[in-house]
């Protein structure tokens, strides 16, 4: 970026008003009385034990939605995200199997899905590949390298769970405070510092709301992808040491079958964040969470099959694209712009 280009003020897209923050209000309210709702008919529901389970249980997918909600703001695309959390994962527990100290195990795992953002980045910037097929074909390298050449064909790898470093992702930062609690916390305060009180925010946006008027005022759009497709590697990669601390493995199977993925581009898309890009923020990204975890969890205690959770998660996220398509119709700058 040049120093003028840098010191140009830059304003802020609206990220959200009149008919864009209706979905908001909608899932908000949604998930509230779905709460009055669950805690009128399952016992257990309305405790303060199962309100600590929500949080735990919904840690991760917080996190990687924190990652895929900058990539779309962006007007991006990343399908890689779950293969990056098993891959960052299994570098990590591979690591410390083999007698590698803890704290050089954590920076070759980030180092690595760092690397693999970075190349991301880099085949969208600047081969210019759309987003979802750089990231598609990166995921189908990773999980191939992994299974085949790391893990020799199986799905699973075990972790040590009396390590101290796997029963510290999985333990308490405090009393009250449990430590993959801590992550998503400390996860969303970073994704409001980059979208807000950074010029790579900024840019962020500027690239979503009109990628091809942003690079042509001279905005460091490439370089912005880097910050962006990296962000999402970090977030993967702690979202995957959260994982596979508290179920003792990684599962290869996580990537294969998809739900993850469906999940966190289902959070993004309910919290009102456009799939054009340019809108949206901290606040969307909570309320589409909330709305997910409170249904998951009400839905877990109610023994609703697995297969019947995805059918009721598709036909809310149908739902969410329509709408979202009525509340942000395409016009002549969204169909010159470009798509994912």
């Amino acid at each position: 970026m040049s120093a003028d280009s840098a010191a140009a003020p830059l304003t802020l897209p609206n990220q959200g008003s009149g008919r864009r923050n209706m979905l908001e209000r909608v899932v908000a309210a949604a998930t509230f009385l779905l709460i009055v709702a669950f805690a009128a008919t399952i016992d257990g529901f309305a405790t303060t034990g199962n309100l600590g389970i929500i949080l735990i249980n919904s840690a991760s997918l917080t996190v990687l939605s924190c990652g895929m909600a900058v990539v779309i703001i962006s007007r991006g695309l990343d399908l890689s995200l779950i293969a990056q959390m098993v891959a960052g994962a299994t570098i990590f527990g591979m690591l410390i199997s083999g007698g590698v100290a803890a704290p050089l195990a954590l920076l070759a795992a980030y180092l690595s899905m760092v690397a693999i953002g970075a190349l991301n980045a880099w085949l969208i910037a600047y081969v210019e590949i759309p987003s979802m097929l750089a990231t598609l074909a990166s995921s189908m390298f990773i999980v191939g390298l992994f299974r085949f050449a790391v893990l020799r064909g199986e799905y699973l790898l075990l972790l040590p769970k009396s390590d101290p470093t796997v029963a510290f992702f999985a333990g308490r930062l405090l009393p009250f405070l449990p430590v993959p609690v801590a992550l998503m916390l400390g996860t969303l305060m970073a994704t409001w510092f980059l979208l807000n009180r950074t010029v790579a925010g900024r840019i962020i946006y500027a690239m979503g709301d009109n990628f091809q008027a942003a690079r042509l005022s001279g905005l460091s759009v490439r370089v912005t992808a880097i910050v962006v497709y990296v962000f999402a590697a970090f977030t993967a990669i702690t979202a995957g040491l959260i994982m596979a601390s508290a179920s003792g493995a990684v599962d290869f199977r996580t990537v294969t079958n998809g739900t993850l993925l469906f999940e966190v581009i289902l959070v993004v898309v309910l919290g009102g964040i456009p799939l054009r890009g340019g809108r949206g923020g901290l606040r969307n990204i909570i309320v589409g969470v909330a709305l997910i975890a409170v249904l998951r969890n009400g839905m877990t205690l109610m023994n609703v099959t697995t297969q019947t959770q995805d059918m009721l998660k598709g036909l809310i996220l149908l739902a969410a694209i329509i709408t979202d398509n009525y509340l942000n119709p395409r016009d002549a700058e969204t169909d010159t712009a470009g798509d994912l």
